[in-house]
């Protein structure tokens, strides 16, 4: 892979490939933006790293001052249009009907940053539709890139087909009934009715091409187990649009979702993951491949991490995370606390620490319960609000990963060679955590059970204590099956490396994207000159 020193540093700035990258405002989305970034910088690129204004901020408050300022990135700000106190993704609706609404403000965006200098192409996420008008209007290519793996957006693209052949929408549920997806959490609960349970064991096969034979209806994305189907989840209008699609995934993992969506697309559909791979070439031209973390981030992270697991034993802790999103409840945190301390494994535990403040203040015997399990765990478990997740999963300490199963997480565990403990929360979790156990085979599901309160899926201690001791059994006493899982996330964690690597797959797609960009650039003829760009012209 070239890297800038390759090229003229000197070269004109107007003449330079410029991409301007345009995440989701959310962290799960803004991460694997940046590695992207950074990859494009290393092929030449100078980049423009777009934030709505309160996660530019805050991003720029939480980024480690030992860092130095990101060569080739230029991180900016654009207004939502929400007030600075509203609390965004607190109340989803509302929020999501801002960013929907964002398209005039990127023209304008997108006019004055044309009058200093040429861009390239767009790289937006696929769900941040309000980019695309703007940019087609002003003659922009646009890029997509996806936050989710290839099989969650191939059956996003089949919604119209399995809505025309009766596969979907769920029957509705009983009179006097709740309906099995939580309206707001969007988790899954147990079926309503026996025609629900039958619906939900509907396989795939021939309707999602590229789907794993194994895959039922249920293994979609929990937005679309709706009775109704009715929701702005369900709607990429704007993706044919895009001149390219970019996943967080290779070929190994998911070749045949890529091939099938970029045949039935009309689309070049790349593969340029996992992100938080880097290839280099020592001095000694040996090319070596490691992980890279992003660099930026909208949480502050804890450092004693990284520390206290440098005094563990190789494969020894199970590292416990639920993303910057999935939060359990005060019932399943107790079940968690429990049945981690009943394993009598090793854990380190990131969990907010505002979460367990507010779940101690509303309920004492939960203050009591959590205090007694940080006494009695006090020798082997840690607590952290954040940590550098990346670095975590690649510690020689770190033996499994409990995990909602979200891309971002999934990708680097595979990464890192981590088998899993799946306990996947709502969207692609689903779909992810069917891939993680049943089609890749390099992890465990934790089983629910529906809580007879509120009729939320629980996992209850005894379960996580088995599981729990299943995947982090001594080499010498482990069962075939966890086996097979760790010779499985070794395969794939070298399949990925190899993907990364000079003249891998997703190396291969990453010298494409350039080749793409050069070629839109000598093709793309501006419709009137900088000096003359106006907004609504």
């Amino acid at each position: 892979m070239g890297t800038r020193e390759d090229r003229n540093e000197n070269d004109d700035v107007a003449t330079a490939l410029h991409a301007v990258v345009i995440p989701l405002p959310a962290q799960g989305h803004i991460a694997p933006a940046i590695l992207l970034a950074k990859k494009l910088v290393g092929l030449g690129f100078r980049i423009t790293f777009v934030n709505t204004t309160p996660n530019h901020e805050q991003m720029m408050k939480s980024r480690s001052k030992a860092l130095e300022p990101e060569k080739g990135i230029e991180f900016v700000s654009i207004s939502d249009g929400l007030p600075d106190d509203h609390p965004r993704e607190r109340k989803w609706t509302e929020f999501s009907n801002a960013i929907l609404a964002m398209g005039p403000a990127f023209e304008e965006f997108f006019v004055n940053l044309l009058r200093r200098s040429p861009i390239s192409c767009v790289i937006r996420d696929i769900r941040f539709t309000a980019v695309q008008a703007s940019a087609t209007k002003l003659g922009i290519p646009v890029v997509g890139i996806a936050a989710c793996p290839a099989i969650a957006l191939q059956c996003a693209l089949k919604v119209p087909t399995l809505l025309s052949m009766g596969i979907l929408p769920l029957p509705p549920p009983p009179p006097n009934s709740t309906p099995s997806l939580h309206p707001v959490a969007m988790t899954l609960g147990l079926p309503r009715s026996e025609e629900e349970a039958a619906a939900r064991q509907t396989p795939l096969t021939g309707v999602v091409t590229g789907a794993s034979p194994t895959m039922r209806v249920e293994h979609m994305p929990t937005h679309f187990l709706t009775h109704e189907l009715v929701s702005h989840w369900n709607h990429n209008p704007l993706l044919p649009d895009c001149d390219c699609l970019l996943f967080n995934s290779f070929s190994d993992l998911e070749g045949a979702v890529l091939d099938a969506m970029a045949e039935e697309l009309k689309l070049h559909v790349l593969g340029v993951g996992p992100l938080s791979l880097n290839s280099s070439t020592t001095e000694d031209g040996v090319e070596e491949v490691a992980i890279a973390g992003a660099g930026s981030f909208l949480r502050e992270e804890d450092p004693v991490a990284l520390s206290w697991l440098d005094g563990r034993s190789p494969k020894s802790v199970l590292f416990v995370s639920f993303g910057s999103e999935a939060t359990p409840s005060m019932e399943q945190a107790e079940e968690f606390a429990h049945g981690l301390e009943m394993s009598g494994h090793t854990f380190l535990w990131v969990i907010r620490s505002d979460t367990i403040d507010s779940m101690c203040e509303a309920s004492k015997d939960f203050g009591v319960m959590f205090s007694e399990f940080l006494k009695q765990t006090q020798n082997r478990g840690l607590l952290v609000s954040w940590a550098p997740q990346t670095a975590v999963l690649s510690h020689p300490s770190v033996g499994a990963f409990l995990t909602h199963c979200g891309w971002n997480s999934t990708i680097e565990s595979i990464a890192s060679g981590v088998p899993m403990l799946g306990w996947p929360r709502y969207a692609d979790h689903t779909t992810d955590c069917h891939y993680i156990t049943q089609v890749w085979k390099i992890g465990l599901a934790l089983e629910s059970r529906e809580s007879p309160v509120d009729r939320s899926m629980i996992v209850p201690r005894e379960e996580v204590d088995r599981k729990v001791r299943k995947m982090m059994a001594h080499e010498d006493e482990t069962d075939a099956e966890v086996a097979d899982i760790r010779t499985n996330s070794r395969k794939y964690e070298l399949a990925s490396r190899k993907a990364v690597a000079q003249g891998g797959s997703s190396h291969s797609a990453l010298t494409k994207l350039v080749k793409l960009v050069e070629s839109w650039r000598t093709k793309q003829e501006h419709p009137f000159p900088p000096s003359r760009i106006e907004c609504g012209a």
